[in-house]
């Protein structure tokens, strides 16, 4: 009886624990669409500065349509965009509110429609594109 009540006990203490111990992020519905559902949602750090740390569109279906971090307000992070149907758009790195790194764009149907790296918001090196049926059709120098 007495090692139930202990474990109970701390068990009880671990999920206190572990419930306290979140990601200190304040939720923020900033927009909604006129049946109220969620359109745009931005988490804010949960200190004196309330800093802006990620967004989220969202589609009326509910559907995450886009989303990305920030760092001192800028564009930070890997930011996706998704199409309705939930496939993958477009995903890219972001550096202080740049283009920095991959930079990838789907067509719809979940295909590569065209892929390259950026530097300083410039595009570099090689840009590949290719057709809806994942056939090379041609190659970029930046």
């Amino acid at each position: 009886m007495r090692s139930s009540k202990f474990v109970l006990f701390f068990a009880v203490i671990v999920f206190i624990l572990i419930s306290c111990g979140g990601d200190n992020t304040v939720r923020m519905v900033e927009k909604t669409y006129p049946d109220g559902k969620d359109n745009v949602v931005v988490y804010y750090s949960d200190d004196k500065d309330h800093k802006k740390i990620k967004e989220e569109v969202f589609y009326q279906d509910g559907k995450l349509q886009s989303e990305g971090g920030f760092q001192d307000d800028k564009r930070d992070g890997v930011w996706r965009v998704w199409y309705q149907n939930g496939n993958i758009w477009s995903e890219g790195e972001f550096l202080e509110g740049k283009a920095e790194g991959f930079r990838r764009v789907y067509y719809e149907n979940g295909r590569m429609r065209y892929s390259g790296q950026y530097k300083n918001d410039q595009k570099v090196g090689e840009w590949t594109f290719y057709d809806e049926n994942g056939r090379k059709i041609k190659v970029e120098k930046y």
